[in-house]
């Protein structure tokens, strides 16, 4: 873990704990005198900023998504650079990611709700004004348990949202491989072609697949041996892997996890409908059923 920043300045911010690494940077707790609320601040590796091109393209997008308001879109406050570091700030989150989540508790397909409706929602709002966030997987899911009329409910955020964008640009000419993760990259993201809503309605599909079996459509040792599988390797179908998986929820998923971007669901408001369709039919008994083929990812 990397600490060094703790306890310094970085744009008039003063930096706190360091709350999380990644292979992008590094984020920590911050505190500035014009913000009462708990705020975060994510530094990206020094290398980002040795490129002239990529500042001007991270500053740019940082505009755009800076006017992003949505409730279930993590706001960002500020964009910057400082001392040859690129940052951005935006609001602490205090609660625990899906991939956490993932680690130690089965999910039902009312549960799974949950997460999909709200981060649908937010992906919606953000493909209509033009913006791919490129990289859904269950660390960009934020859980915040957060109390409204003297009662407790989850408050779900995407995070991260257009960063992947802003890092295309610098991945593709430095490395030649396309920016997102592995295990929930769209055929056409894994090719580097035009990426639609299809792409994200994918890769939340791919998300939406896990959480309700506990297991992911894909693996192998490499990722670029696992990207690959997107392309040339049809995902198992739920029922192969629990023969009492519901037919409605396979046909969703497998809809959704089609190769071809214009044969899926083209916005995810509309995967979303779809499920929720499903539960219907499915009926409130079945849908508070889990369906894992294993047991959650710590127990292994």
């Amino acid at each position: 873990m990397n600490n060094r920043l703790t306890g310094t300045q970085l744009g008039g911010f003063t930096i706190g704990e360091l709350i999380g690494d990644g292979g992008m940077g590094s984020v920590y707790r911050a505190t500035h005198p014009t913000y009462s609320e708990p705020i975060a601040i994510k530094v990206l590796l020094p290398q980002y900023a040795q490129d002239s091109e990529f500042r001007a393209r991270f500053i740019r997008e940082g505009q755009v998504l800076s006017e992003l308001s949505h409730p279930h879109i993590i706001p960002v406050y500020r964009f910057g650079e400082d001392r040859g570091l690129l940052y951005f700030v935006m609001r602490y989150v205090n609660g625990k990611s899906l991939y956490e989540l993932l680690l130690s508790r089965r999910f039902t397909p009312i549960a799974a709700w949950q997460i999909i409706k709200p981060i649908a929602e937010a992906l919606d709002y953000a493909h209509e004004r033009n913006i791919i966030h490129r990289d859904i997987k269950p660390a960009n899911i934020l859980i915040e348990v957060q109390q409204v009329d003297g009662k407790l409910h989850n408050q779900v955020f995407l995070a991260d949202f257009g960063l992947s964008k802003v890092l295309t640009w610098t991945a593709l000419t430095t490395t030649g491989v396309s920016v997102g993760t592995p295990q929930y990259m769209s055929p056409e993201q894994v090719m580097d072609y035009p990426l639609t809503p299809a792409s994200d309605v994918y890769s939340l599909a791919i998300v939406v697949y896990e959480m309700l079996l506990g297991r992911l459509p894909f693996y192998a040792k490499r990722p670029e041996d696992l990207a690959f599988r997107h392309i040339d390797t049809s995902p198992p179908a739920p029922r192969t892997l629990h023969a009492d998986f519901p037919k409605p929820f396979e046909d969703v998923l497998m809809r959704a996890l089609l190769k071809e971007p214009q044969r899926r669901y083209q916005r995810a408001g509309d995967f979303a409908q779809a499920y929720a369709e499903a539960a219907r039919q499915v009926g409130r008994e079945r849908c508070a059923m889990d369906y894992y083929v294993g047991e959650p990812r710590h127990a292994h």
